[in-house]
């Protein structure tokens, strides 16, 4: 099949997203990409009748239903620059109208009050670095900032009576903190960490609001359901496992039943979970994948959620509680997936007798006699974890008849705050290490041609990429890079400045760490890279600026080192547009036949 009618057909996939009842329960909101990039729909249950709700050139990041009626908030931001404005929809029609309109910061979304008169969030607006509280009344669009803050800060709910606002401040991804902040006077109490460094996700209020339950450690190494009492703020554990993690969860409107996930070595487990007691009950019939996005109906009997897997795009199900039955309502059909390929779990010993967990992907043609070229691809992050998803890109890679190893070395998340601690500062590199020895690992593999491997890899993946190939040129036959940086020094100094003391406490301080994150960088070893390398980057990426791969690319082509690069103007870091994804993944998949 020529390229670019495998691409055509990746791109025209479509998918869903983000559930969320009406208020009577009879429809589901939803995101969904049928007009090729993401809006707010609408789906009628009983029929299944759908209606498209928002009409923007950008893509919906997120939409929130009123808890008193169908009024919606979502956040849409431009060409990828992250900086969210929000929007207000009456989803019994009529267009949007703006609420935020200073397009230079970022508004990053709360919630509703419990009434629905009032929202909350944070921006940057005051000095682009720093993410403050505001509270808007909707009916007038006055808005007012509560608090003051420093740093990366984002609202996690209002209490029932609407008189507390919960705010997490984020130092790094596994240090955190709780506020609690009253809504009328802006007075904030920390709550103690006697556990230390912690990670809070999902607060979720009691329903006589005395306290909360969320996603927490207790100081252990994975996130468990724990409950709060406010009035000591002391925690107790409803549901912690010591072998694996708590992802996702969502109360039910009575506030007896959580649905969460358990992430084991990827895969979702969703459970049912008493609110007071912990016991979980696992959901039966659902095809191994991820599970997400859960909403619950008003009433309580429903629950409907996302799910993806290696061949599934991602798509809508839904849970009848008194019957226990999953099934799909809305997305990819099965037939048109039973030409995907799927992942398989494997693990390899590095360097220090460790075992990586890695996926594995064979495509469906025997191998040739010379054995099958192959690609290894490295998640971003660093704080993530490659799971059995849907991804175009690797299927395209596996259509074409390339063997796709995708490891999850140490720093990634998902088996523990120890194993994620693993590259911390100087020992950064010890991944890279990881990479190596995945490398090893594969070309011993039968069926592997050994001399026709690349690497490939997107944000801090790519970071990996090139670091890689300078450190052990001799390893890679090609290489790909998609918006990755190429200096710690310039990455930490030229990415957006709320990010930059977030991320120095992953990577480590410029100035005290300098010659350490100098002689880790690749551009300083640019000059041992020997694979051709294909890069792409959007121009208006705020994480990573562009300035890295300008950089990169400039370092190479001074020595004659081949480099072929694709610049997207209308693009952040990442590329939702259906044109930006056939450029780049027909211009990967080309350079990759006549390298590899």
């Amino acid at each position: 099949m020529p390229i670019s009618t495998l691409v055509d057909r990746l791109v025209a996939i479509r998918t869903a997203s983000s559930p969320t009842f009406a208020k009577d329960g009879t429809r589901l909101f939803h995101l969904a990409d049928d007009s090729g990039i993401m809006q707010i729909w609408s789906c009628d249950l009983a029929g299944g009748a759908r209606r498209q709700l928002t009409f923007h050139d950008e893509p919906v990041g997120f939409f929130s239903r009123s808890p008193r009626d169908d009024t919606i908030v979502y956040g849409t931001d431009r060409g990828g620059d992250e900086r969210q404005q929000l929007h207000l929809l009456h989803a019994d029609g009529g267009a949007g109208r703006p609420l935020t309109r200073r397009p230079e910061a970022i508004h990053s979304w709360g919630g509703f009050s419990r009434d629905g008169t009032r929202i909350a969030y944070t921006s940057n607006a005051r000095n682009g670095v720093d993410f403050d509280l505001y509270v808007m009344d909707l009916a007038s669009g006055a808005e007012h900032c509560l608090l003051e803050l420093a740093g990366l800060h984002a609202v996690s709910g209002w209490s029932p009576d609407g008189a507390t606002i919960a705010v997490i401040e984020e130092r790094s991804h596994f240090d955190l903190d709780v506020r609690l902040v009253d809504a009328a006077t802006g007075t904030a109490r920390l709550l103690p960490r006697p556990h230390g460094m912690a990670r809070y996700a999902t607060l979720r209020w009691r329903k006589d609001g005395s306290g909360f339950y969320c996603l927490t450690e207790l100081g252990g190494e994975h996130l468990g359901i724990a409950s709060c009492d406010l009035a000591d703020g002391s925690f107790r554990g409803v549901l912690m496992l010591s072998d694996a993690e708590i992802d996702a969860l969502s109360l039910s409107p009575d506030g007896t039943t959580f649905a969460a996930t358990v992430n084991r070595q990827g895969w979702s487990e969703l459970v049912l979970v008493a609110s007071e007691t912990g016991t979980a009950r696992a959901v039966a019939g659902l095809p191994p994948g991820v599970v997400g996005d859960f909403a619950w109906s008003p009433d309580g009997a429903r629950l409907a959620f996302a799910l993806t897997a290696p061949t599934l795009p991602r798509a809508l199900w839904m849970l009848d509680l008194a019957t226990g039955v999953p099934r799909q309502i809305l997305g990819h059909d099965g037939a048109a997936s039973a030409r995907f390929v799927d992942w398989r779990l494997d693990a390899f010993a590095t360097f220090d007798g460790r075992q990586i967990p890695t996926w594995h992907a064979v495509p469906d043609e025997p191998a040739s006699e010379g054995g099958r070229k192959a690609v290894i691809w490295v998640h971003g992050g660093p704080e993530n974890q490659t799971r059995p998803v849907f991804r175009s890109d690797i299927q395209a890679l596996l259509a074409r008849g390339y063997e796709v190893m995708l490891p999850n070395v140490r720093g990634s998340t998902g088996y523990g705050r120890s194993y994620a601690a693993l590259d911390d500062g100087r020992l950064r590199l010890d991944a890279v290490e990881d990479l190596r020895e995945a490398r090893l690992w594969f070309g011993r593999r039968p069926g592997i041609d050994e001399s026709a491997i690349a690497v490939m890899g997107q944000s801090y993946g790519g970071f990996m990429v090139l670091a890689t190939i300078a450190r052990h040129p001799e390893l890679w036959k090609a290489a790909i890079k998609h918006y990755g940086f190429a200096s710690f020094l310039t990455e930490l100094r030229d990415t957006g400045p709320w990010r930059r003391r977030h991320r120095a406490a992953e990577y480590g301080d410029p100035e005290r760490d300098r010659d350490f994150l100098h002689e880790a960088s690749p551009l300083t070893h640019a000059h041992r890279i020997t694979a051709p390398l294909f890069v792409s980057h959007g121009l208006r990426d705020p994480r990573v600026p562009p300035s890295e791969t300008a950089a990169l690319v400039a370092a190479l082509r001074a020595r004659g080192q081949p480099v072929e690069q694709i610049i997207i103007p209308h693009a952040g870091h990442g590329y939702v547009n259906p044109d930006h994804r056939r450029a780049v993944w027909g211009g990967m998949l080309d350079f990759l036949d006549r390298h590899l």
